[in-house]
């Protein structure tokens, strides 16, 4: 199961004046190949946009802080979009279970769509999807994850956890 432990970077941003703690709106970055979560404010972001290795972007989502009070979580749907198509860029199994996941929410709210299959290698996947506003998108094989049924809480403790849900009362960071 410790292939699915996503660890979060709990040091606070050193840069004088940052305004994370009191930011509504956040840039939530997945660090890979070590899984580690670390949020951060705008300008941050920036900041560490520019120092990624060999200039590739990396992997992250736009995350909002729920309303005091409020009991839903707050999904960004453009974001998730966005983290979907950023870690079918990445070549690790983790990365594919993570993807497959992605799929899975954005299905349920619609952000994309099961399509049937055409090639030999979407038959042999457990999904194949598109996103219905992007005409010209091929379609997307996704293969499911080998999962412990047993541990199935555990797995979405830790999706909900690399999308900002804290289980931890951290106080509704959520994505």
């Amino acid at each position: 199961m410790d292939d699915w432990k996503i660890q979060r970077d709990r040091k606070l941003c050193d840069k004088p004046g940052c305004p994370l703690a009191s930011s509504q709106h956040y840039y939530a970055v997945l660090e890979w190949p070590a899984c580690v979560r670390r949020d951060l404010c705008d300008a941050c972001f920036v900041d560490y946009e520019r120092r990624c290795a060999g200039g590739e972007p990396p992997i992250f989502w736009r995350a909002f802080r729920k309303h005091v009070g409020s009991k839903d979580p707050v999904l960004d749907l453009v974001s998730l979009r966005l983290l979907f198509d950023r870690l079918a860029t990445v070549d690790d199994d983790k990365a594919r279970s993570l993807r497959y996941f992605c799929a899975l929410l954005l299905l349920r709210k619609r952000a994309l769509k099961m399509v049937p299959a055409r090639t030999a290698e979407q038959e042999r996947a457990d999904l194949v999807v598109v996103d219905p506003k992007l005409k010209e998108m091929p379609p997307v094989a996704l293969f499911a994850p080998a999962i412990d049924l047993d541990n199935l809480g555990a797995i979405k403790d830790e999706l909900l956890a690399a999308m900002g849900e804290n289980q931890e009362g951290a106080a509704g960071d959520s994505v």
